[in-house]
């Protein structure tokens, strides 16, 4: 432990880590199946623009996430190149010191094309918003940012306001799914495929939707959801900033279906 603490001090201290880390990441974890570039979504979540708790991401790089697409590296990787990783992750949050800030991506085409009007701007400020603990786009996606691990949200074009926000209120969704393994875990899962023997899901009980792999006779059950609700998730929002959330998925949903509409003519 002692030489750990050390190892994290003197990484804290050098101006270099984070560019160590940055060379690191893109060669073992920003590969195909696992991270996108610069901490984007890929098959695994997004990094960029979340704050972690250094302890969480120094065990999970570490010790791996099992029956998971994250692997253990300890053993694989030298101690010093795992807090490299940590490191840059950190950076990516877009913390104030210039020394460790990565640039942020490319604003997309919501932002950088098209002028929103104020509500939907203030709406995807909020859904974007990595200052929250957990922000919408931690489980979905929209203009090619978030995680698609929740329902797709461009429904919301054809659900009046009241609708949506009772949609948001709602609980126990009918995609969620409690999973009780056979080593004793229960599990808040979203489904993705079942391929006999393998079953894939996101597991939503970690800090982060981690997509999971377990064979068929490692889980004992299976049954709809029983506890859970968004209500954990957009605790603290007053009525404007309802308003201003629910303006902006309308706004995307509508702007979509226009620009099909207008495909289609062509």
């Amino acid at each position: 432990m002692i030489v750990l603490a050390l190892l994290m001090a003197q990484s804290a201290a050098s101006p270099g880590t984070v560019t160590t880390g940055e060379r690191i990441f893109a060669q073992s974890c920003s590969v195909g199946y696992c991270h996108g570039a610069a901490g984007a979504a890929g098959r695994g979540p997004r990094l960029r623009g979340r704050n972690f708790d250094e302890s969480y991401l120094l065990g999970v790089i570490r010790d791996g996430i099992p029956h998971s697409a994250m692997p253990a590296w300890k053993g694989r990787m030298p101690e010093a190149d795992i807090l490299a990783v940590v490191r840059y992750i950190e950076s990516l949050s877009g913390g104030s010191d210039p020394a460790t800030v990565i640039a942020a991506a490319p604003e997309t085409r919501a932002a950088a094309a098209v002028n929103l009007p104020p509500q939907a701007e203030r709406g995807r400020q909020l859904f974007f918003d990595s200052t929250r603990d957990t922000p919408c786009s931690t489980c979905h996606e929209l203009d090619e940012r978030g995680s698609a691990v929740g329902p797709d949200l461009h429904i919301a074009g054809k659900m009046t306001p009241g609708e949506i926000a009772a949609a948001l209120r709602g609980e126990r969704p009918s995609h969620l799914v409690t999973i009780r393994t056979t080593d004793g875990e229960v599990l808040t899962a979203v489904m993705v495929t079942e391929n006999a023997p393998f079953v894939k899901f996101y597991d939503l009980t970690a800090a982060l939707p981690v997509l999971r792999t377990l064979e068929q006779s490692q889980i004992r059950s299976r049954e709809p959801v029983s506890a859970w609700s968004h209500k954990a998730y957009l605790q603290g929002l007053g009525a404007q900033e309802w308003a201003d959330l629910i303006g902006y998925l309308r706004w995307v949903a509508t702007r979509d279906t226009q620009e099909v509409s207008t495909s289609d003519l062509k």
